[in-house]
Formats: structure tokens, C-alpha cells, sequence
């Protein structure tokens, strides 16, 4: 059975719901097709840049700066595309969920008719736009590895996180499908339906064969396929090939198999050199995730100097022994790699200001994240929170599951550093050498996962699939992590808030959009 349409889009995610609604909107008749049976996305910030409080220079100046934190390997014309259509991908978003009536950033301050956009967004049904990591590149900025001057220039960035926890954009993005497909008939959705392989009719992409309930089904786009099916990290084969430094580290995600990129490649477009763009991050097992206490990796030994950040910490766990917990994928029955516990004491709560990078918590609030400390805690994944208070250290060896005599050397050590106000060993500024000797002693297990590979077929700035030669292939779109270029480095910049969720609204929207054109579909040379 054959079905027509005008847009086809493969993949109901972070970018393929808003390619497929916003196609739908201005008048095509779009099939979105999904291999699950509901909307898949993770994450709960998406951001944008706020051109109305941002200078042209300021922006060129961000693009810039990403380029230089991503090895100088960025596409910047996807930069910059992101940097124009951003903040209207961003509020349509929103928008369309429910959580705001505005569709145009103004002033911030217009939400409801009262409520600024940093403060709280609420769908009516528990779902909220709770806080807002929202920052304006501007002056002088520094992380721990560089330092970046913006000078007197602006470059403002709205980054609202969705909540609470368990709830993500996931959830926001099945009330924006709801509420388009209330409105756009013309609108269809298939679930349960997985795309096999692209049609082509001389050298432009036509639709697809896909398979639903045990039956071959060709679903056709007369002006666009847009394939928008997430990244690779289940598919072992394509990990092995393509991003092999995440191959012994748990994957946060499931049924992420590379089909876009597979059916892309047969088609004829090029793939990403060598070098994927990882994403590996622990935000969930305790709070102050970014601070750089004691880290001993799972046999009880100091590895790094802590300053390094979370950002490359899966660089550094390729070489820590490997460890069998929680939430161990079943492709590793030995353990995996990605492993170490934070450790540091309740003096904490005295320390001087600049003994934090991102600031002190105080005990009560970490509470929530102690197993069984509080009854119900709100706005955490349960299963996965592992902080632990113990009032000696050989209780908090056995909870976190280390040799205490390994974890007691480790501390006499670095105690005997902190006192003499050197870091022999590693190096850490001295700022931040605090001894572990007041009990009750802290500790937070981190398991450092695999949240997204962003990387994959080579596009130009209208998401557009390239071949070999640069050409664009007539007909085929790849937004999201089937589209590569807008990272290109080794490592996921963190610099940005948000960056990655808020690429997949923009370019879903840009592919849409560029699509709905037509006539321009079957032209065009991308250069670097």
C-alpha cells in the first residue's frame, strides 16, 4: 500500500516534531513516522539566542567561540543559522506546548501578562518551565581550560529547563504534537512504524519503505524526506566504526540504532569524518556535579586533577577501572567504564566562596538525593540518585562499594597536600584543596553515561544531506543527530546551556521551512 504526502518526516523526537509540525502548519500534508509507540526525547533544557538582546558582534563573536571549544571543526554557517532562528524555533516550542502564550521574545517580561520567561512557565498539568540557566555572553568569559573576551558586546542566551524531573522535553514535545495535530488534519502520525529504506527517483530522495505490523508500507514525499531518527550509541557495529571512545561506557538511551544514518549512507550522502561529537554528563546522581572535591575512581585511588570538570571526564574514565552497578548496559556483563565517587566533608558549609565553581548547597537541600533520606523526593529520577552521608569513612567505603584501606590512603595523601597548600600530585589551583577530616563525610557515586553522539550526515545550513562531492542530494533533509557538521569536535561544548536540544528545535523548524520552497530543493553547493 502506497501513501502520498507532501513531507515525510522519520523519527517523532526533538527535531523531527517540530519539522513535522511545522510543515503541517503551513499547509503541507506531512506523515510523521516513529519507530516507538510515542514521542522519544530526552533532556530537560533547550535554549536559543535572543538576537533582540544580542549584538551582531556578540553573536559572531559566540559563533567564534564555540568554533574554538569544538577543535575549530563547526560548520559556522550552521552556527549562524542557529544564531537567526533560534529564538523563533525556541518560542514556537513553547508556544505550542502550553507554556507560554507568546510567540515572540520581546522584552521577557510579557509571559501571562506578568511572569518574565526566567521564572515560571506552567502547562496547567504539572509540567513547568520551572527555572532558567538564561546568561549573556558578554565581558570577559572563562571556564576552567580558556578564556574568551566579548568585550562591550552581547550575546544573550534564553535557556528555560522543562520539570520537574521525571518529567523532560519528552513530555512537552507530545503536548506540542497533541495540540498542532488538533488544529492540522493534514497532519498524520504513525507509530509502531520503522523506516527500512530511502526511494529515490533518479538522484532525488522520493520517500521511504517502511514496516508496520509485519507489513512493507511505501510512504512518498513529493518535496521532502527529513529523516530525524536520533543518533547511533545502540548500534555496537556503528560505535566500534564511528565513535569508538564511548564503546565501554552505558548508554542513557535505548533503540538509538542509526537508522537515519544507514539509510542516509545507502543514499549517497557522506558521513561526519572520524571523531564524533560525544555528549557524556552526570547530572542526576547528586547535586554540586561540577565540583571539584576528591575524585577516587572505584578501587579508591585519586586519577585527575579535579579541576578538569565534568565535560571531559569520559576522556579520563577511558583509563579508570571499570565497575559493575546500577544501570550497567547488558553489553557490558563485567562492568563499564565511567565510574568515581566525589568525596568531601561537612566543613563544606564553611568553606570560603571561591572554594566553589558553581556554589555551596547546603545539606538540607542535597537531602533529596541520600537513598531513602526523604520519602518522596520531588524533581529527581529516583533510581538513579546516589549520595551518601556516613559519620565514619570506612561506613562510606562500604556504601560506595570501594576498598577502604585504598580510599583511607588516598585521603591521608591528599589531606598532607591540602595542608601544605600544594597539589604535588595533580596540580588543582590551590583554592580548592579542603581536607576531608570533619565527620559526617559526603560522598556522591557519579556514573558518567552516554547521553547523545551529535553527530552524522553532512548537511549545509538548510539541513540539507550532502554527497561525497558536497553536492546536495535533491529531496533529503537530516536534522537533529542524523545531521553532523554543527559540533564536528571530540567533545559536546558545555559552555552553552542547552545547545543541543535547542539545535534540534532550530533546525527542525529550518528544514520545514526550506522544504516548503520547493522549487529550491534540487539546487544548491554547501561550502565550508
Amino acid at each position: 500500500m502506497d501513501r502520498q504526502y507532501d513531507i515525510l518526516v522519520v523519527g517523532a523526537g526533538a527535531a523531527g516534531v517540530v519539522a513535522a509540525c511545522v510543515a503541517a502548519e503551513h499547509g503541507a500534508s506531512v506523515a510523521l513516522i516513529q519507530k516507538e509507540e510515542t514521542v522519544i526525547s530526552q533532556g530537560n533544557c533547550a535554549s536559543a539566542i535572543i538576537r533582540s538582546r544580542s549584538t551582531e558582534a556578540g553573536i559572531a563573536k559566540w559563533i567564534h567561540h564555540t568554533n574554538s571549544l569544538c577543535n575549530w571543526r563547526c560548520d559556522t554557517k550552521q552556527l549562524r543559522a542557529y544564531a537567526e532562528h533560534s529564538e523563533e524555533a525556541l518560542l514556537w516550542y513553547l508556544n505550542r506546548a502550553g507554556l507560554t502564550s507568546e510567540t515572540e521574545y520581546g522584552d521577557g517580561s510579557r509571559v501571562d501578562g506578568n511572569t518574565d520567561y526566567a521564572t515560571l512557565l506552567n502547562d496547567g498539568n504539572g509540567l513547568f518551565a520551572f527555572r532558567s540557566t538564561s546568561h549573556d555572553f558578554t565581558g570577559v568569559w572563562q571556564d576552567r581550560q580558556q578564556t574568551y573576551d566579548y568585550g562591550n558586546d552581547h550575546c544573550y542566551v534564553m535557556a528555560p529547563w522543562i520539570g520537574p524531573k521525571p518529567l523532560n522535553v519528552g513530555n512537552v514535545l507530545r503536548n506540542v504534537l497533541k495540540n498542532v495535530r488538533s488544529k492540522c488534519p493534514n497532519l498524520d502520525v504513525f507509530f509502531n512504524t520503522r523506516a527500512r529504506r530511502l526511494i529515490k527517483d533518479g538522484e532525488k530522495v522520493t520517500g521511504i519503505t517502511a514496516e508496520s505490523n509485519g507489513e512493507v508500507v511505501s510512504f512518498y514525499g513529493s518535496k521532502a524526506v527529513i529523516l530525524a531518527t536520533g543518533d547511533y550509541m545502540n548500534n555496537e557495529e556503528m560505535v566500534n566504526r564511528w565513535c569508538p571512545d564511548v564503546a565501554d561506557f552505558d548508554k542513557k538511551q535505548f533503540g538509538k540504532t542509526g537508522d537515519g544514518h544507514i539509510m542516509a549512507m545507502e543514499a549517497g550522502a557522506r558521513m561526519e569524518p572520524i571523531g564524533h561529537t560525544k555528549m557524556m554528563h552526570d547530572f542526576d546522581s547528586a547535586l554540586m556535579f561540577e565540583e571539584p572535591f576528591l575524585y577516587l575512581n572505584m578501587n579508591g585511588e585519586r586519577f585527575t586533577n579535579e579541576y578538569t570538570g565534568f565535560v571531559y571526564m569520559g576522556n579520563i574514565l577511558r583509563k579508570q577501572p571499570r565497575y559493575n552497578g546500577k544501570h550497567v548496559n547488558v553489553k557490558h556483563p563485567e562492568g563499564s567504564r565511567g565510574w568515581y565517587c566525589t568525596i568531601y566533608d561537612s566543613s563544606y558549609t564553611e568553606w570560603p566562596e571561591e572554594s566553589f565553581v558553581d556554589g555551596m548547597i547546603p545539606p538540607n537541600v542535597m537531602e533529596k538525593y541520600i537513598p531513602g533520606a526523604v520519602e518522596s523526593p520531588q524533581g529527581v529520577f529516583r533510581n538513579l540518585i546516589d549520595l551518601h552521608r556516613c559519620d565514619t569513612l570506612e561506613e562510606l567505603a562500604a556504601e560506595l562499594d570501594i576498598p577502604f584501606e585504598n580510599m583511607k590512603k588516598s585521603i591521608d595523601r591528599y589531606n598532607e597536600l591540602c595542608d601544605a597548600g600544594k597539589d604535588l600530585d595533580f596540580g588543582k589551583p590551590q583554592r580548592y584543596m579542603n581536607a576531608i577530616k570533619q565527620p559526617p563525610f559526603w560522598a556522591a557515586r557519579k556514573h558518567i553515561r552516554v547521553s547523545s553522539i551529535c553527530a552524522g550526515i553532512l548537511t549545509n545550513e538548510n539541513a540539507q544531506a550532502l554527497d561525497h562531492e558536497g553536492n546536495v542530494i535533491p529531496g533529503l533533509y537530516c536534522i537533529g543527530n542524523v545531521g553532523g557538521g554543527f559540533f564536528g569536535g571530540g567533545d559536546y561544548p558545555f559552555h552553552h546551556t542547552g545547545l543541543s536540544l535547542g539545535r534540534c528545535f532550530t533546525f527542525g523548524m529550518i528544514a520545514a521551512l526550506h522544504a516548503m520552497k520547493g522549487s529550491q530543493l534540487d539546487s544548491g553547493r554547501h561550502s565550508a
